[in-house]
Order: structure tokens, then sequence, then C-alpha cells
């Protein structure tokens, strides 16, 4: 059951994508030089570095520091949120791109989408599943 804060969250981080792959669109056509599909790929192997951290981060902080009775402040927060729905937005944008033959799925590089599909899965059941659980044990 989603509250009002999470469609709140939600959509400020739709919003946020949203600044963030029109940022790309138009720094890529509006860049003259003969590489720019390389400053396109690293802008976005940088911002799958940044998600799979701070997934990282939130999991390490959730394990560590937010214990039971702290649980509800991490999964109602807004980072929880964002980082989940960035990890699928770049899980969606590399298969896009795998399939249309942009980007090659590798040995080397397959690593990195399971990962976002990982992080952004266990957010997800995070949040959902455990505030499931807190309603249940509340009532």
């Amino acid at each position: 059951m989603m509250t009002k804060n999470d469609y709140k969250y939600a959509s400020i981080s739709l919003l946020l994508i949203n600044i963030w792959t029109s940022y790309v669109f138009f720094g890529y056509y509006t860049n003259a030089e003969m590489l720019r599909g390389f400053g396109l790929l690293s802008f976005f192997i940088f911002s799958v570095y940044f998600a799979i951290g701070m997934g990282i981060i939130l999991f390490i902080s959730r394990f560590l520091y937010f214990k039971k009775d702290k649980k509800n402040k991490l999964i109602n927060n807004f980072f929880y949120v964002f980082t989940g729905i960035f990890n699928i937005n770049l899980f969606i944008i590399w298969i896009v791109t795998s399939i249309l033959q942009m980007l090659s799925l590798d040995y080397d590089t397959i690593f990195f989408p399971i990962l976002n599909l990982l992080i952004s899965t266990l957010i997800f059941i995070d949040i959902y599943k455990f505030r499931k659980i807190n309603n249940r044990e509340l009532k």
C-alpha cells in the first residue's frame, strides 16, 4: 500500500530523472566535438556508478544504523525511493540500448545492469514488504 509520501517521493524522483535525461539528451546534441558519444557514455557510466554506490551506502546504513527502532525513518525516506527508481531507470536504459545494439553486454559489463536491477528490487521489496509486515504488527 502506497502512502502519500510514496507518491510525493516517486513524483519528485521521476521529475529529477527527467531533468537528468533532458540534460544528457540536449548536452549530446549541442556538443560539437567529434567524440560526443564518448562523453555521453562516460556520463552514463558515471551515473551507473553513482546509483550503485548510493544503493550500497543506503543498504549499509539500513542494516547498521537503522535497526528495528528506526527502520521506518529510512524506508520512508526520499533518497531510498529515489535510489530504487533511479536504478530501475538505468537498468531499463541499459537493456534498451543493448537491444538496439548501442551498447554491448560483455561478461565484464553485465555485472552493472544486474546490480542495478538487484538494488532496485531489494529497495522496493524492503519498502513495501516490511511496511506490510509493520502494518500487520500494528493492527
